[in-house]
């Protein structure tokens, strides 16, 4: 008994130790995942005092140019996130990222007191840096995983890095603000600056930064079942954003000030960062995607239902908390199932963030080419694709045999 006992106790240790050894080497992405997220959320919060600076629009195209500014950003990585994640499949992931992270470092220092068309470039410049650290610091993730359960772990892991930059940015937006007002992301875009000089000295194996070509076994996803998924990001990234931009565009009453928009967009980034915690623990991601899919797809719809009608500030945060929650969860859900096949998860995982742009795109034209009284319409469609797809996923799911 004592030598079985401590054979046991060895094992347990070992595993362990490796587990902490994996999650050691992907902290330079998870950093970098985390620092791009804090980058995108910080614009929001200064987006209409940016349109609203001297030399910019008149005031009839106020809410054209709040929504095209709100689009411009995802564009860039709708159109080049397959490019930058076929190119991981063959290069290399370090050098990459660090330009891509430098690049947005650069676009997010510059914000502020810049001509309108000046801040449009630097809005689909910053874009398409973002979709090429996404996927690849998900794939850095993938390298690293030896088996499925720590592939699960590692891709929450990055996805909670990535909410977490979410949740930090508005706050950082509003210190960067205060200490250079007509620069106000300078001090953020130096401090994402230091994350890309990081990552380029951070030590690692190669075999997380070089994807080396492999041999595709066994049964692939079907296209159906791809197509789910891509669906699951599409009305997930596109119901964030439709609540985002409802509280940048409309000012409900109960938030009139900056400074609480930019904490209500914190909370959303709270909730998101929640969620990922909470999959860690529950361990449905791996063992139940169906049912935990369908219910959030559920809470999405529900909350996205809600929200043009909440008006006290108790049910504003909720809805937005239960629509950050749900909507990372099938982002989360999408992004681990899409890349499980071993043959060119760079580029599925680049087509995923790219299709996941589509929703952020779309939703914002929506509501840029639609009076300001169709706005709340918007939210409502996009919840009756969320109950739309509900009885799809569990019949897709029912009829695919998954590999990871």
């Amino acid at each position: 008994m004592p030598i079985f006992n401590t054979n046991v106790g060895k094992q347990l240790i070992a595993v362990t130790a490796l587990q902490r050894s994996t999650t050691v080497r992907i902290m330079p992405a998870m950093l970098a995942i985390a620092a791009a997220a804090a980058a995108q959320t910080a614009f929001l919060p200064l987006l209409s005092g940016l349109v609203e600076a001297p030399g910019t629009p008149q005031p009839g195209s106020h809410q054209v140019h709040l929504a095209v500014l709100g689009a411009i950003f995802p564009l860039g990585g709708m159109l080049t996130a397959p490019l930058w994640g076929a190119l991981s499949d063959r290069g290399n992931l370090r050098a990459i990222l660090v330009i891509a992270v430098a690049t947005l470092a650069t676009t997010t220092a510059l914000t502020g007191a810049t001509s309108l068309n000046a801040l449009y470039l630097l809005r689909i410049f910053a874009g398409i840096a973002f979709g090429a650290v996404v996927p690849l610091c998900l794939l850095v993730g993938k390298q690293a995983a030896l088996d499925s359960k720590v592939r699960a772990r590692q891709f929450t892991m990055l996805t909670a890095s990535l909410f977490l930059g979410d949740f930090a940015g508005p706050l950082l937006a509003e210190a960067s603000a205060r200490i250079s007002p007509q620069l106000p992301l300078l001090s953020l875009g130096i401090a994402v600056a230091g994350v890309a000089f990081a990552l380029a000295l951070a030590p690692a194996p190669n075999i997380h930064w070089q994807v080396e070509p492999a041999l595709v076994t066994g049964r692939q996803d079907s296209r159906i079942l791809v197509l789910t998924l891509l669906g699951l990001t599409i009305v997930g990234t596109g119901g964030l954003s439709a609540v985002h931009l409802s509280l940048v565009m409309h000012h409900p009453e109960a938030l009139p000030g900056r400074e609480q928009i930019a904490w209500m967009l914190s909370l959303c980034g709270l909730a998101m960062l929640a969620a990922q915690a909470f999959h860690a623990k529950l361990g449905w991601l791996e063992t139940k995607p169906a049912r935990l899919a369908g219910g959030m797809l559920l809470l999405l719809g529900v909350a996205l239902s809600l929200f043009p009608l909440a008006q006290s500030k108790p049910m504003i945060a909720a809805t937005v908390f239960t629509a950050g929650w749900s909507a990372a969860s099938l982002r989360l859900i999408a992004s681990f199932w899409i890349s499980a096949p071993r043959g060119d998860a760079g580029l599925r995982l680049g087509i995923q963030h790219g299709v996941a742009s589509v929703g952020q795109v779309s939703v914002p034209l929506a509501m840029a080419l639609s009076p300001s009284e169709w706005h709340r319409t918007v939210l409502w469609t996009t919840s009756l694709i969320c109950l739309v797809l509900l009885p799809a996923v569990y019949l897709v799911w029912r009829r695919t045999a998954l590999l990871t």
